[in-house]
């Protein structure tokens, strides 16, 4: 173990002093030059190790080495901006330099930030605009990074790449549009970002990816191909249920993917309204009442599963017995809606009628409940188009899928993928370990 002694010159007036201006002054010390100091003593002792343990030539592999020179760096930390001395040594047989603690480094020879202020800059430009992140790290961190050096951090990170090829209990799929900088063969700059996320029983949700130059179609063969092995065998559903909004294209490129298919309730007395009164041209308050009555026949609370299984039997039974009261009242919400004439609001719950208590019928199977709505979704699609319409325009394809992949990653219950992968990035292990050992005082 090597001990290092922390050696601070002070200047301390007994006659002029308080305890709130002595901690203002230790943190003004350490925000300014003590970690960032300390970073850099610890490199050097580190690197004389290194070169003390003995080091070889990458291109020659020899060990007949001697100093050539140093060189000055300066690298952006999450602790401010640490400037390093390194030394630069020369091979005696192929004549070609090289600095040794290069190797030890988890970033790039030529980069000037650390992977962990990378890391750090895509959590903040995840929650505000690139603009507004320089200003915030600015504040912040006490040196400056320009949003232009953001973007680009940005657009070269790969640390958006998601597995798709994982098991769920339940797959989510929504979407939203956003202002693309070009415009296509239409004249048009709307764009288009698809989400695909999973949701477990015991509550993780797992994005498996965002896109914005896939169709349904696209995405659903893709995910399909992730997750069969061979084309001799039947592929098997990687979710027992799928929840969408309705749209049909999604539910037909997708509802291969799950074992059942349930309606996003929430969904359907949130549409209800608008289709009858500008398609079925329906009075306001008469359209919030219908979609009212819509409502109040979709929702059962269902009871938690039952260890005993007379008592569990018992509730299915009653369940099977609601179930069928709810079905029979959705037929008749139909069959009113086409007396008064309502044709369109008429074909949308009909069309939609075999999906809407799938919720019911996986219970009754199981003893466990899916999602009734994508309000697990719902948060994560609020943060994206917050981002990307209110705080960004103009974006390209790729900018707005990365953008939706990283908030996607960075929200999900299994944000640990995140910090997982960044950790590897940065090589974090257990080899690094520091402690608090005293302080040696010099009378001066």
């Amino acid at each position: 173990m090597s001990k290092l002694s922390l050696h601070i010159g002070s200047e301390v007036s007994l006659k002029d002093f308080s305890f709130s201006q002595l901690i203002v002054a230790v943190k003004n010390l350490f925000d300014t030059e003590g970690i960032p100091g300390l970073v850099k003593v610890l490199v050097t002792l580190i690197e004389q190790m290194l070169i003390r343990s003995g080091v070889e030539c990458p291109y020659c592999k020899t060990n007949e080495l001697h100093r050539h020179s140093e060189g000055h760096r300066r690298v952006k930390t999450s602790i401010g901006e640490v400037r390093l001395t390194l030394s630069r040594l020369v091979c005696m047989k192929c004549k070609k330099t090289f600095v040794p603690f290069n190797r030890l480094f988890d970033i790039d020879p030529y980069s000037r930030k650390s992977r962990e202020f990378e890391k750090l800059s895509l959590e903040t430009i995840t929650n505000q605009s690139f603009r507004r992140s320089a200003r915030n790290l600015n504040d912040t961190m006490g040196f400056s990074t320009s949003h232009t050096t953001l973007h680009r951090w940005f657009n070269r990170t790969d640390s958006v790449n998601m597995n798709v090829n994982k098991k769920v209990d339940f797959l989510i799929a929504d979407g939203t549009g956003f202002k693309r900088a070009k415009r296509d063969k239409f004249d048009s700059n709307k764009g288009s970002i698809k989400v695909l996320i999973g949701y477990n029983k015991n509550g993780d949700v797992i994005p498996f990816g965002a896109w914005t130059r896939a169709s349904w179609k696209d995405i659903g063969r893709y995910v399909k191909k992730e997750n069969h092995p061979s084309d001799k065998i039947k592929f098997k559903p990687i979710a027992g249920t799928l929840i969408t909004d309705g749209e049909e294209e999604m539910v037909r490129q997708l509802k291969k993917l799950a074992m059942s298919h349930q309606r996003c309730l929430f969904h359907m007395t949130h549409e209800l309204t608008p289709l009858l009164r500008y398609k079925d041209i329906v009075g306001k308050d008469e359209a919030l009442k219908i979609s009212e009555e819509l409502n109040e026949l979709l929702y059962l609370d269902l009871p938690e599963t039952d260890a005993d299984p007379l008592k569990s039997l018992e509730d299915k039974l009653k369940i099977e017995i609601k179930l069928k009261a709810m079905k029979e009242a959705i037929d008749a919400f139909i069959k009113e809606l086409h007396a008064l004439g309502y044709a369109k609001a008429k074909t949308f719950v009909e069309n939609a009628k075999a999906q809407l208590f799938t919720y019911i019928d996986n219970w009754i199977k199981t003893g466990i409940s899916n999602p009734k709505v994508t309000s697990l979704v719902e948060r994560m699609m609020r943060e994206i188009k917050r981002r990307i319409k209110r705080m960004g325009y103009r974006w390209s394809e790729n900018g707005a899928e990365k953008m939706t992949r990283l908030i996607l990653l960075q929200l999900s219950s299994t944000k640990h993928f995140w910090e997982t992968q960044w950790q590897e990035k940065m090589g974090i292990n257990a080899n690094i370990k520091l402690t608090f050992l005293g302080i040696t005082v010099d009378q001066v």
